[in-house]
């Protein structure tokens, strides 16, 4: 944390993972206090907890899934982040499109009763993106929280997972979700020459993605939500951190 305060961030996105580097599901509260008094320190808020709890699954994988769920949001209420992300289960040929669709919707219905059972304020936001996950598209996106007040739930706008799979027009994509829109993944990517049809990691200012207008639209909406930083490139954190925050001062954002 102190390394991305010393280069001039103010938010910072934690992620929830049990793989011994993130932080795990379930904390003792000293140590959720003691997260936050550091954030505090250093003068950081946090925006987001991205847990990999994933709505969509039938049977006691499903209720388990809603379970853990339901602990990272009380985790984000502990660290007063806004939000935290879940996600949607894989196709399931045997279930179907409409099969996961009726499992997600209803597990998300169940996980808001709880939260508003509970008086947890964290609002859970799905991410856009594919492979393992059911939501390769701003409108399969749509087609899953459409009816669900977006004051609720929400989304993060990940247009650089859709380079690869679900591609729309920016403008489109942003339009389909707007809103639904409370936070935002920012990477890019490039054609890679050595495979036809392959991407490779991009700075921001190079590759498929246009984030100056994408910049442009969210401005033009008054969006107040966080612009989080995800860069797979091989090069040191803190160069790519720097980076990213110069491109985003060149925008206004910052």
């Amino acid at each position: 944390m102190s390394a991305v305060s010393s280069i001039g961030y103010g938010v910072v996105e934690l992620r929830v993972h049990e793989d011994g580097v993130h932080l795990p599901l379930r904390l003792e509260m000293s140590r959720v206090r003691s997260i936050k008094r550091l954030a505090d320190d250093y003068g950081l808020r946090i925006c987001c907890l991205a847990s990999y709890a994933k709505l969509g699954y039938p049977g006691e994988k499903g209720c388990v899934e809603v379970r853990k769920a339901m602990a990272v949001a009380r985790m984000a209420d502990m660290l007063e982040a806004p939000l935290f992300r879940i996600k949607v289960a894989g196709y399931d040929p045997e279930l179907g499109y409409e099969g996961v669709r009726a499992l997600f919707r209803r597990q998300l219905s169940q996980l808001l009763s709880a939260l508003e059972s509970e008086g947890v304020e964290a609002v859970p936001v799905v991410e856009q993106h594919g492979g393992g996950d059911m939501a390769h598209s701003t409108c399969m996106l749509k087609d899953l929280l459409r009816g669900f007040e977006p004051e609720r739930v929400g989304v993060i706008f990940d247009p650089g997972n859709s380079v690869r799979e679900g591609w729309l027009p920016l403008p489109l994509q942003l339009d389909v979700v707007r809103e639904y829109v409370k936070h935002v993944h920012v990477k890019n990517y490039e054609w890679d020459p050595s495979e036809p049809g392959a991407v490779r990691p991009s700075p921001l200012d190079r590759g498929i993605v246009d984030w100056g207008r994408i910049i442009g639209i969210l401005k033009s909406w008054g969006y107040e939500g966080s612009l989080s930083l995800e860069d797979f490139r091989p090069l040191p954190p803190i160069d790519k951190a720097k980076e990213a925050l110069a491109f985003f001062r060149r925008h206004g954002v910052y």
